[in-house]
């Protein structure tokens, strides 16, 4: 009996040694106090045992919850625990709608206290201490918002029973604790409208109902709330966004506070998907707070029925493949141009079965490569992932990766080593087999090198094909794709067509090594993108790649040419596993600072909402360009037209502020701000005229005479 009386003794000494052991230091950041607090006074093994991360926020400021609505970060937590101990995500205190301008955030103000669970093990010995720490970040915002981050540590005592509550917050986290959302206690389901989702509560405790979803992108926080009620059922009718027009979930999951004039309470609401009842209430708003419809704007203007095939499709697809087409005098596709018409003139001695195969194969390319960018891109979206139309380019090893191939192909055209002459002499067909080939693989590298161009061309169809159905979405990114392959198809169908195309001749051997310098021309281009992702360390990995690629196509060519044997093509071989090697250690942390963020002499600001909120605040007039390197139109517009004297000086008569938005690398606030203003790629061009409510869209193809119309308000 003794033997087991003296480990809870040595415990209670060893708490009250502890007194105030758990309640862990503040630290002071810019805007905010934090600590941690555990809820019991020792941690006992085999138990969980609840710490409180408490912070103070400045006055006017706020933090973001899970789901931080039109903007903003949720907390970010990084622990350090002893081993064997750990800890869950934390439980967010009831959300509050902070509007701010057009959009609308969820989050906290005043004194938020965040709840975490923490797993003590069994072999945790009572007696000894732990020693807690997490790296805290999270993102606290007011006119402007600012990152700020904190370490904060507790020391918490092991003991072989639970100890009392902590004194001193004790009220705070049981009151935490009690405000946390309590699961539903009536049913819950939810149907799809034309404007979105409808939720059907049943026996739901009446009061202002506000809904949260879990998920981002399922609503428009900005969007108006439809609440009707028939009896027991209380309808909410919701606005739908991004991720629920891309694709339905099976179920809303989300907390629903009810505030009453004493009471706010959260429930959390699990409801699954039915077929819209019939004799349904109506939920489209009377008099909406929804965010004004931006002119020019298409995505979320657009009522969901074009999904069912509306009339709105057809003439969408139409759009698109005559979008395509036009792709084809764009400077992205240039080299593929050049590229494709050597394939055109290399294949007109042959027959035409030969030259119908190598446009359908090139169309099929072209196709395959859509659908598997649009797939890709539509499932990481619908993944919660914010991403854009030319997502790959964001990667500086894509951007390497394509300089190297174009660097081959232009090595190719100069007749440095041959593709598929190893083939050709085995028989006809096999060699006619090799250009197929050929053929199908020009069309996959035409839409990777076109990506830059289709988004500004055809941003509105690239929008609402992001803003739709998976299906309605690839139908129209493959409408753009046999726009893109119609002429080369057309030539390779029509016999007549085939009249038009010019004799062989030792023109060819000229003509292709110009379109050599095509392919240089790229590559330069790549080469700058690159320098704005990855800086001067990137370059020189891409110049090393370069040479081993270079070095191997050399070697190879000398074994086709039959100057060397098996020990030349393993060579070959080996060179270009070693280009691997560099391409592999680029990466976007070695990016320096962007040209693209000055206009020379213009006040020039970095985009960010809380920014330019600050900005319209003070009634300065501001211009917004949505921007990124690898944006060819982009870059053109810039140097002729933005770039130029008349433009600067109007910015500066006028007191305008340009202000980049730069998407050379990834950025999930400017693609969250695309999206809402209906796009999936750059450039967007917007004016904020001072005191007004919603801003001017530029055409994507910017003119001098136009910019300065819109500044100057004629």
């Amino acid at each position: 009996m003794k033997s087991r009386l003296l480990p809870v003794f040595l415990s209670f000494l060893f708490l009250f040694s502890f007194a105030h052991a758990q309640i862990g230091a503040p630290v002071t950041t810019g805007n905010a106090e934090s600590r941690l607090v555990a809820e019991d006074e020792a941690a006992v093994p085999g138990q969980i045992v609840t710490v409180a991360l408490m912070q103070t926020l400045r006055e006017g400021w706020h933090v973001y919850w899970q789901n931080p609505g039109d903007s903003g970060l949720p907390l970010t937590l990084n622990w350090t625990l002893p081993e064997g101990f750990e800890a869950v995500a934390p439980l967010y205190p009831l959300p509050h709608r902070l509007p701010l301008g057009p959009l609308v955030n969820y989050g906290h103000e005043g004194e938020p206290i965040f709840l975490i669970d923490i797993a003590v093990p069994e072999s945790a010995v009572p007696g000894d201490v732990a020693e807690l720490a997490v790296d805290a970040s999270w993102l606290i915002c007011a006119d402007v918002c600012v990152p700020e981050d904190a370490r904060l540590t507790l020391t918490l005592p092991i003991a072989a029973a639970r100890g009392a509550g902590n004194g001193r917050y004790s009220v705070e986290i049981d009151r935490a604790r009690r405000s946390q959302p309590r699961k539903a206690d009536f049913e819950a389901v939810y149907y799809h409208t034309d404007r979105g989702p409808a939720l059907r509560l049943t026996g739901a405790p009446e009061g202002k109902l506000e809904f949260y979803p879990y998920a981002p992108s399922l609503v428009e926080p900005s969007g108006a709330t439809v609440e009707r009620q028939d009896g027991e059922d209380i309808y909410l009718g919701m606005q739908a966004g991004f991720a629920y027009r891309a694709r339905q979930p099976e179920s809303l999951a989300g907390v629903l506070t009810v505030e009453t004039a004493n009471s706010r309470r959260g429930y959390e609401v699990f409801a699954p998907k039915i077929d819209q009842p019939a004799g349904a209430l109506d939920l489209t708003p009377i008099n909406t707070n929804a965010q004004p419809e931006m002119p020019g704007a298409e995505g979320p203007g657009l009522p969901l029925e074009a999904d069912s095939g509306s009339p709105l499709l057809l003439p969408t697809l139409l759009l698109a493949f005559l979008g395509g087409i036009i792709l084809n005098v764009m400077p992205c596709v240039f080299p593929i141009v050049f590229l494709k018409a050597a394939g055109f003139a290399a294949v007109a001695k042959e027959d035409r079965q030969v030259i119908r195969l190598h446009g359908i194969l090139y169309t099929a390319g072209i196709l395959v490569a859509f659908a598997g960018l649009a797939g890709l891109l539509i499932g990481l979206r619908a993944g919660g992932e914010q991403l854009g139309w030319g997502f790959h380019l964001q990667s500086p090893i894509a951007i390497a990766v394509f300089a190297i191939v174009l660097f081959l192909i232009g090595l190719n055209l100069f007749g440095l080593f041959e593709v598929g002459s190893s083939v050709q002499g085995v028989g006809n067909s096999l060699a006619s087999k090799g250009g197929a080939v050929g053929a199908f693989f020009t069309g996959l590298l035409a839409v990777a090198v076109a990506a830059p161009c289709i988004g500004p061309l055809l941003g509105g169809a690239v929008g609402l094909a992001l803003s739709q159905s998976a299906l309605t979405g690839l139908l129209i990114f493959l409408a753009i794709g046999l726009g893109l392959a119609f002429p080369y198809l057309l030539l390779s169908l029509i016999p007549a067509a085939a009249s038009i195309l010019p004799r062989p001749g030792p023109w060819m051997v000229t003509l292709r090594q110009l379109f050599a310098f095509a392919m240089f021309a790229t590559v330069i281009w790549l080469v700058w993108v690159l320098s704005m992702q990855a800086g001067p360390s990137g370059i020189l990995k891409l110049g090393l790649a370069m040479l081993a690629a270079s070095f191997g196509a050399w070697i190879f060519g000398r074994v086709q040419r039959g100057q060397s044997g098996l020990v030349g093509r393993i060579a070959a071989a080996a060179m270009l596993i070693l280009a691997v090697i560099p391409l592999s250690r680029i990466t976007t942390a070695e990016a320096g600072t962007s040209s693209l963020s000055s206009l020379g002499v213009v006040e020039t600001a970095v985009w960010s909402e809380a920014t330019l909120a600050e900005y319209r605040a003070a009634g300065t007039p501001v211009f917004v360009d949505f921007t990124a390197a690898w944006c060819i139109t982009c870059q053109v517009n810039k140097q002729t037209v933005l770039n130029t004297s008349r433009v600067k000086q109007a910015f500066i008569e006028n007191n305008v502020v340009y202000m980049v938005a730069d998407w050379t690398n990834r950025d999930d606030e400017i693609t969250a701000a695309l999206e809402a203003l209906g796009r999936a790629g750059v450039p967007v061009y917007l004016y904020y005229a001072p005191n007004a409510e919603a801003p001017i869209i530029l055409p994507q193809l910017l003119s001098t005479k136009g910019v300065i119309g819109v500044i100057e308000g004629s």
